[in-house]
């Protein structure tokens, strides 16, 4: 597997060409090499046309809980929202879940309805009045009844991008919303004619996933919402606080593109969590240097390089031995003729999500130096593996600084 960036140099370097990476939020590994000196750094020290960052002001959800509020929008951003539409601009609602509900569950033995093929709850999605899977597209019928217990007491729960529209919809009777996600852009040519159609202004309410985050201009939106900012921020990637902290400062700067300035609101249960703090004040420099100091400590990249194994196949015993196997192939070739590669190895554990489709799905890190040595004594272990027969109904690979992890 590749990153199409490194892909990228290898080309530039070949065709002696320049390479240009441009972005308001840097990966962290980017700007480490800028800030040692092995890219050259340009900052413009201006938005384009002169356009002034909006004011930021976070709203504290478990306050919102403890008032009269307790729905998807608060109070403030409601006020917000009303202000923004009497003066005649629109709004950008970010709210990066898919679907009407999140999860179905049993108020009497506590079952969570999950797809029969992969290990994650079922959305419910009000569009089409079916549970669906979001890995590999399992639908089926709602469930009214516990599937384990057999309990009338089924509650479905948490927010998605369908419910957003709706409570939006509630809200302001009078202001049509456009939804953007993979359900409502399914068709060709939906995405463009959807975007044209809000820049047009028929839309004074657009409410989506992180696809309304990026690459926008449209010169009358003047507020910008975020529902759930906590939602990215604890997961299983050592990367969750840089994805956090660039997808909240992008959609920010969807307000106020032009030659007025505009306001952004963040609604969140950890106002103090410093990639909050910093996406509010816009201030990507303060969040690389916390980042980097986590990463220096922690011995991810870019002090390293993070080489993850996947392992895949249909049964999960056989692919946690595999695993293990494998394990036990890399410690060989670490104490014998590679122990001059650098490596510190973690031991084989379950994927995130670890059953899609069907197949099981472990992985096994190793924090080390990308070098020639390095990749040949991948290379070998791959080949290893593969030609062992034990290893037949089980799938590895290789993901030198994997974009996401499994």
């Amino acid at each position: 597997r590749y990153h199409a960036r490194d892909v990228a140099r290898f080309r530039c370097v070949k065709q002696n060409a320049l390479l240009v990476l441009a972005s308001a939020t840097p990966s962290v590994e980017t700007f480490y090499k800028a800030k040692s000196g092995r890219y050259s750094l340009h900052v413009l020290p201006s938005r384009y046309g002169e356009a002034q960052l909006p004011a930021v002001e976070v709203v504290d959800m478990r306050q919102e809980l403890e008032g009269e509020g307790g729905g998807i929008v608060s109070a403030r951003l409601r006020q917000e929202i009303t202000r923004t539409l009497e003066k005649g601009r629109q709004a950008i609602l970010l709210l990066n879940r898919r679907g009407f509900n999140t999860f179905v569950s049993c108020r009497s033995c506590g079952h969570v309805v999950t797809c029969p093929s992969c290990s994650i709850s079922l959305t419910y999605h009000r569009a089409n009045g079916r549970l669906m899977c979001h890995y590999c597209g399992h639908s089926q019928e709602l469930v009214r009844t516990c599937p384990e217990c057999g309990s009338d007491k089924v509650r479905y729960a948490g927010l998605g991008t369908q419910r957003a529209e709706e409570e939006l919809e509630r809200l302001f009777p009078g202001a049509p919303v456009l939804r953007m996600d993979t359900d409502t852009t399914m068709s060709r040519y939906a995405y463009e004619k959807k975007f044209r159609e809000f820049s047009e202004g028929k839309y004074p309410l657009m409410v989506g996933t992180q696809m309304v985050a990026k690459g926008l201009d449209f010169p009358n939106v003047g507020l910008v919402g975020i529902l759930s900012a906590d939602q990215s921020l604890y997961g299983d990637d050592y990367r969750c606080f840089e994805t956090t902290f660039a997808l909240l400062t992008q959609v920010i700067g969807r307000a106020g593109r032009r030659d007025s300035a505009g306001k952004a609101v963040i609604q969140t249960y950890t106002p103090d969590n410093y990639v909050i703090e910093l996406a509010a004040r816009q201030d990507y420099e303060g969040f690389y240097e916390a980042e980097i100091a986590a990463r220096r400590m922690m011995k991810y990249p870019p002090y390293t390089d993070l080489c993850m194994f996947g392992f895949v196949g249909t049964e999960e015993a056989g692919v946690k031995q595999a695993a293990y196997r494998f394990l036990a192939l890399l410690r060989q070739e670490a104490t014998g003729p590679f122990s001059d590669v650098p490596m510190i190895v973690l031991d084989p554990s379950p994927a995130m999500v670890s059953r899609v489709a069907g197949k099981y799905r472990y992985k096994l890190l190793v924090k080390t130096v990308n070098t020639a040595r390095m990749r040949r004594m991948t290379a070998g272990l791959l080949e290893r593996f593969h030609r062992a027969a034990e290893n037949k109904a089980v799938t590895v690979y290789a993901d030198i600084n994997p974009a996401a992890m499994l």
